[in-house]
C-alpha cells in the first residue's frame, strides 16, 4: 500500500526528472540556435567581405564610384570610404 509519503517521494522524482530532461532539451535547442545564427552571421559577413574586396578591385581598375556601388551592390559612401583608404 502506498502512503503519503511514497506519493510525495513519487511526484519530487518525477518533477526532477522532468526538469533534467527539460533542461538537456533547453541546452540542445540553445546549442542549435546559436549554431545557426552563428552561421548565418558568418555568411552575412563573409558576403560583405567579398562585395568589398570586389569593390577594391574594381576601384584599382579605374571604374568610377558609382559603377562599383552598383555592380557590388555597396552604398556609393562605402565605395567613396574605400577610394579613399585605397589613395592614402
Amino acid at each position: 500500500m502506498r502512503t503519503e509519503l511514497d506519493i510525495i517521494a513519487e511526484k519530487a522524482y518525477a518533477r526532477e526528472t522532468g526538469l533534467a530532461e527539460g533542461r538537456a532539451e533547453g541546452r540542445e535547442e540553445g546549442r542549435a540556435e546559436g549554431l545557426a545564427e552563428g552561421l548565418a552571421e558568418g555568411r552575412v559577413e563573409g558576403r560583405a567581405e567579398s562585395q568589398i574586396e570586389i569593390a577594391r578591385r574594381l576601384l584599382a581598375m579605374g571604374l568610377g564610384v558609382e559603377q562599383v556601388a552598383q555592380g557590388t551592390g555597396l552604398a556609393v559612401e562605402e565605395v567613396e570610404k574605400l577610394q579613399g583608404q585605397a589613395s592614402i
